[in-house]
């Protein structure tokens, strides 16, 4: 990753509540090898039985995973955790009104996969920029979204935030589908609208600063699929 790219990145993070990080700024980081391995995972999600029975059909599919993180001086250690479900509050996501979410596991052995903390290792750059906290928990929700006869909806809930810290929102691969427009919306701002096209392609946002959504996608031919991975990240010192 140059040098440019990356402090516009850390300036935009809190200076407007995001920051959007292209796919050619991991070349650096992440092998086109490491990619492909990492994007595999994505072939072995799980149904996710939380979509309610307003679903028409199932549009989506994930796993889900912890980590514990360390960043100090530059320096990034992750510790993968035991599986557990995941809970939002109400007052962010009402569909499931509070209720904890059973989703299949990410394989521990997967947490520690080089792409998968490299792309942490980044985000917790980023966040080092204006948070000196040193200690994270980190959710990883890999998730795939398809549309057939009938759109998938990435984001059901609709505009919306999601009650951690910050979230980084990375691109795993998308064919055949149109749609998929992130937008991000700041009090008294326009709203921001992007596409994310290539894989590794992101967004990191600050979750209290902002709020967001994704539009439905729609097969362009046969079944379109938009694979990405969502790592929440919390703050060790600043959770009950």
């Amino acid at each position: 990753m140059t040098v440019a790219p990356l402090a516009r990145e850390k300036a935009a993070l809190f200076h407007d509540g995001f920051a959007v990080v292209r796919a050619a700024e991991f070349r650096d980081r992440v092998s086109p090898a490491g990619l492909s391995s990492l994007q595999e995972f994505w072939e072995n999600l799980a149904p996710d039985e939380n979509l309610g029975d307003g679903a028409a059909e199932q549009f989506r599919y994930r796993r889900y995973g912890r980590v514990r993180a360390r960043y100090e001086d530059g320096r990034a250690s992750f510790t993968p955790l035991p599986h557990t479900t995941f809970q939002q509050s109400a007052e962010h996501i009402p569909i499931h009104m509070g209720r904890p979410r059973h989703f299949e596991p990410v394989a521990q052995e997967d947490l520690s996969h080089p792409a998968l903390t490299e792309l942490l290792r980044h985000d917790l750059e980023l966040i080092a920029t204006g948070d000196d906290r040193q200690e994270w928990e980190i959710g990883l929700h890999l998730v795939r979204t398809v549309a057939g006869e009938t759109p998938g909806m990435p984001t059901p809930e609709g505009r919306h935030r999601d009650g951690h810290d910050y979230i980084g929102m990375h691109l795993l691969g998308r064919r055949s589908c149109t749609g998929g427009e992130s937008i991000i919306y700041r009090d008294g701002l326009p709203d921001t609208r992007l596409t994310l096209r290539d894989a590794l392609d992101s967004v990191v946002v600050i979750d209290a600063a902002v709020m967001h959504e994704v539009t439905p996608i729609a097969a362009s031919s046969g079944q379109g699929v938009r694979d990405m991975l969502l790592a929440d990240f919390n703050a060790v010192e600043s959770r009950p």
